[in-house]
């Protein structure tokens, strides 16, 4: 075909205005759902990724920007300082802050600190008024940061010594949380030991020097032997033994001895002091492969033996099934715990375990209703450990996570157990179990249910499981209290009403999610986010340091202002809208109480409805500042909101007033507002 053509050649793809439109719905889409979840208080729509995202937090807060220093880098830092140490920078304060005169030392924290090793840098910023004297001793990462903090307190009374003060401590208890919620990657976890070596040891540096020395070669530098010591240590404190107080039981002058024998520059310290921290766990009798105190164990595998024999199982088939393992634990749990074996484990349905396809998973169901009438009958459950520990001197102070693993052990698939296990945030699920078991919540019933696949499919597989059993736990126990306000209601109404507004539990978040910081016990922000200043030092790092502590309002905040080309303009936009905000509250309360205002109908001539003429006025102002709030919120110029054409209200009668006089003539009405017709674009054929 030739010739000119007069039509538009029609497209397969959608026009440019149709694209525009549809771009457009999807962002006025995603932000509706994006204020919605943080009405809901989700991190992320996915649990999955909720999850990844709180481990990751807590992961950062292991290491936060700001933190105070530890007693005996205060000491190392002090001493580096006063000798001239290269990178030290001295200041005063030219004029004084806020009344205080105000003295800095700032520089890379010393090799023998405890948290030099990574090139931290240390500020320590002392300040005097009259008799009055603070000390403040902060770690940062960098130069640059220490700088920063450093000018905020001695320049242009910005920022007092206390908001730095403040700072520190803030991080350094964030930093303890995350401890217990995360494991510590390999540097941290070095840090760590170099810790509790200067702790156990600060009578003798040049050994605990000696132990953090890494061994060398033509080419690399080889940290495998600290690693191994500090995981053995680690492993005793998953078992609530604390690294200093193992380090403290060691026999330091015979490392000593050993020490000054070899050549001091080849030898293995640390592996040397490994194989001493091995000793003292042996005796401690918990390395073993399920970290099950060794006496228990032996019992349980008696025991079971015997029962086993008497019912005339087969017990080959027994300790081959895939189960097996899931009632080892089951056994070790109830003796742990104190019970008596031997009466659960008599008289076992022998024939009916034979025939079973899996015979461990119904010997297991046998145990599990045998359990629930079954008692404590010891008063020390674990004979052999507390002799132990009574032999070496060495308590346990902090949580055993064992019991919390051999649950695992017990309800989940072999595989599952390991990925969860393994994963960086079990630490955080398994105190989590642990305080569970101790409130007797029905944790067992959630773990029998769980959707193995997707855990171990999860990115953070324990921190996966941690929010799908939090979510059960308590739709169970709202469930079982809503049951008990509904007996309490039958037999008492009068009581029930008193116990329901007590314990009256929020519909909109019975079975929804519940907010990771709040429950897992993270310190609260001591700082009001949205009154700190992302253009100042000290403010800003509180900024950063603030989230994961609020509401998932306050993050969105956070990531929004931080992440902005000009943070200072943001946060002004952000007050402006509140300001105007709390303004058309106020307005629309007043109108409110106008509009409840009845007239005189004795008044004569009367005006027409007062208080409704002066609810008109407050309603329209109150239009008004929402306008001007929304126009805020959206960027968009505050000129344009003071000219944005506001819906005329017109006066009406609130229940309550007076009544329209029948006799008055009605005042002319006034002239609607003309508005210019505007048409929409039709789209194109």
């Amino acid at each position: 075909m030739t010739g000119q053509i007069d039509q538009d050649v029609p497209l397969l793809s959608p026009g440019r205005e149709q694209i525009q439109a549809w771009t457009q719905l999807m962002l006025v889409t995603a932000n509706a759902l994006r204020q919605r979840r943080m009405e809901l208080g989700q991190a992320a729509w996915s649990q999955q990724r909720a999850a990844a995202r709180t481990a990751q937090q807590y992961a950062n807060d292991l290491d936060p920007r700001v933190r105070a220093m530890a007693a005996a880098d205060e000491a190392a830092f002090r001493e580096a300082g006063a000798s001239g140490a290269e990178g030290f920078e001295h200041r005063t304060s030219d004029e004084p802050q806020f009344g205080w005169t105000v003295h800095t030392t700032a520089g890379p924290m010393p090799e023998n600190s405890p948290s030099g090793t990574r090139g931290a840098w240390g500020l320590w910023a002392h300040g005097s008024y009259h008799e009055k004297s603070l000390s403040v001793f902060v770690v940062v990462p960098d130069r640059e940061s220490a700088l920063r903090l450093r000018d905020e307190v001695t320049r242009g009374e910005q920022r007092t010594l206390k908001s730095l003060g403040e700072l520190g401590t803030y991080g350094f208890l964030r930093a303890e949380h995350a401890r217990t919620e995360v494991r510590e990657d390999e540097v941290q976890l070095r840090e760590r030991l170099a810790h509790g070596l200067h702790t156990a040891w600060a009578h003798d540096p040049g050994l605990v020097a000696g132990v953090l020395r890494p061994a060398r070669d033509e080419n690399d530098v080889d940290y495998s032997s600290i690693d191994q010591l500090a995981h053995k240590l680690s492993r005793l404190e998953d078992r609530g033994y604390a690294i200093e107080d193992v380090l403290g039981r060691l026999d330091t002058g015979a490392i000593r001895a050993w020490y000054d024998q070899q050549d001091q520059e080849l030898c293995n310290l640390a592996g040397y002091t490994s194989s001493l921290v091995s000793q003292v766990a042996d005796r401690l009798q918990v390395v073993d492969a399920v970290q099950v105190d060794p006496v228990v164990s032996r019992e349980v595998d008696q025991t079971l033996a015997q029962g086993l024999h008497e019912a005339g199982v087969e017990s080959d088939r027994v300790y081959r099934s895939r189960n097996f393992g899931q009632v080892k634990a089951q056994l070790t749990d109830l003796r742990s715990d104190g019970h008596d074996l031997t009466p659960l484990l008599a008289g076992l349905p022998g024939e009916k375990i034979n025939e079973a396809g899996d015979p461990a998973a119904y010997l297991r169901a046998v145990l599990e209703k045998r359990a629930r009438s079954s008692r404590p009958t010891e008063a020390t459950a674990e004979a052999g450990r507390a002799a132990a520990e009574a032999e070496t001197g060495i308590h346990r102070t902090g949580p055993d996570l064992g019991p919390a693993e051999r649950m695992m052990r017990r309800y989940l698939a072999p595989e599952t157990a390991d990925s969860v296990i393994g994963c960086r945030a079990w630490p955080g699920l398994a105190k989590q179990l642990l305080a569970w078991k101790e409130e007797g919540a029905p944790v067992a019933e959630e773990l029998a249910r769980l959707p193995e696949d997707r855990v171990r499919s999860a990115g953070t597989p324990a921190g996966y499981l941690k929010t799908l059993l939090r979510r059960g736990v308590d739709f169970r126990e709202n469930e079982a209290r809503k049951a008990g306000e509904v007996s309490g209601r039958e037999r008492d109404a009068q009581h029930a009403a008193r116990v329901r507004d007590l314990t009256e539990v929020d519909e909109s978040r019975r079975a929804g999610p519940v907010t990771e910081a709040v429950r897992d016990g993270v310190p609260p922000s001591p700082f009001e986010v949205r009154e700190l200043d992302p253009t100042n030092a000290v403010e800003r790092t509180a900024l950063e340091m603030s989230r994961g502590a609020g509401t998932v309002e306050d993050d969105a905040y956070i990531a929004e202002i931080l992440a902005a080309p000009d943070p200072g303009e943001v946060w002004s936009k952000f007050n402006r809208a509140a300001e105007a905000r709390g303004r058309a509250v106020d307005a629309e309360q007043q109108a409110a109480a106008h509009a409840r205002t009845p007239d005189d109908l004795d008044t004569r001539p009367r005006e027409d409805l007062i208080g409704q003429d002066e609810a008109g006025i407050d309603r329209r102002r109150a239009d008004r500042e929402s306008a001007i709030a929304h126009a805020e919120e959206s960027g968009v110029p505050t000129a344009a909101a003071l000219r944005a054409e506001i819906a005329h209200r017109p006066p009406t009668t609130e229940p309550g007033a007076a009544a329209r006089s029948e006799t008055r003539p009605a005042s002319p009405a006034p002239p609607a507002p003309t508005r210019q017709a505007t048409h929409a674009p039709r789209p194109r054929r």
